[in-house]
């Protein structure tokens, strides 16, 4: 019996993109959320040089990845060619999730490896809302990423890997040779990369690197912080809107403010938690998450006072 899952879609960019979201049942996502902290574990030992997304950092750890050592890993680098790879997760099959199970280091009997399968995957493939699925693809992408790691030290590259985001930086110009040997490789591991967003940057062009500008020690991307706070100025709207109708809690206004919550920790991430221009924008996400001071609270309009 195939595990239930909530399908719906959230904004994925300003440009009027949506995001799918397969938000497990609350069940089978507390099961998830537990088995994520084994597989981060047995990931954190096993881990690609190249894999900098969704990776638990140990407090004595000096190898910190996340999305801002990712970006710094080509600084200073006058070429930048950037891949993504197309629907990331679901290509990430369940036939390759089994192998994950089955392979070192988790060596699991074929049982165990075809029940957590079928507890991790939808429809065939990684769910995009999981708990587990971003470790599992990282799992499943350290051939890939060898693969790649190997190319791009035999080509004096630097290679990093953020989820879907392929970034390889040089100091000298790509030959066209050279992205179609990447292409092959993607695609001979299962993979296939978004020619649209294929992007090529040379010395005089600004580079950014998932979201990060490639300046100083790395910076926000150029109007990335006037996005997010208008964003904020429209929670602000719905929350008052939803109020107002009675509405006091509804499933994708959660969704959005737990978007905007990362977003906002990305900002202290970048700039500091000790920014001005970052405390204020927290502040004012916690306002527009308050329902506005009414002297009689939320009304619908079933409570409207008709006669004036």
């Amino acid at each position: 019996m195939q595990p239930r899952y909530k399908v719906f879609h959230l904004p994925k960019s300003a440009a009027g993109e949506l995001r799918l979201i397969e938000d497990p049942a609350p069940v089978l996502k507390k099961l998830q959320g537990a088995l994520n902290y084994y597989l981060q574990s047995a990931y954190y030992f096993e881990k690609s040089s190249a894999g900098y997304g969704f990776v638990v950092n140990a407090a004595t750890d000096d190898d910190r990845r996340n999305i801002l050592t990712n970006a710094r890993k080509h600084l200073g680098r006058p070429w930048l060619l950037q891949l993504d790879l197309r629907d990331f997760f679901h290509f990430v099959t369940d036939e390759k999730v089994r192998e994950v199970f089955n392979s070192p280091p988790l060596c699991m009997k074929e049982e165990s490896a075809d029940l957590l399968t079928a507890a991790t995957t939808y429809l065939g493939r990684l769910p995009m809302g999981a708990p587990t699925s971003p470790v599992l693809s990282n799992l499943a992408c350290r051939a890939l990423d060898n693969t790649l790691a190997a190319l791009a030290t035999a080509k004096l590259w630097t290679y990093t890997r953020y989820a879907d985001d392929l970034s390889f930086s040089s100091s000298r110009p790509f030959s066209a040779d050279e992205a179609l040997t990447l292409r092959q490789i993607i695609c001979e591991h299962g993979f296939m990369a978004n020619e649209r967003k294929t992007r090529l940057c040379g010395p005089d062009d600004e580079k950014i690197v998932t979201g990060i500008l490639l300046r100083g020690k790395g910076e926000l991307r150029p109007g990335f912080f006037e996005e997010v706070d208008k964003e904020v100025q429209q929670l602000a709207g719905v929350v008052a809107a939803q109020h107002f109708h009675g509405e006091l809690r509804t499933h994708w206004v959660e969704k959005m403010k737990q978007q905007l919550r990362g977003k906002i920790a990305f900002v202290g991430f970048v700039l500091s938690v000790r920014n001005a221009d970052y405390i204020q924008l927290r502040n004012d996400f916690y306002s527009a998450c308050a329902p506005p001071e009414e002297e009689f609270g939320a009304v619908s309009w079933k409570g409207f006072n008709y006669l004036k």
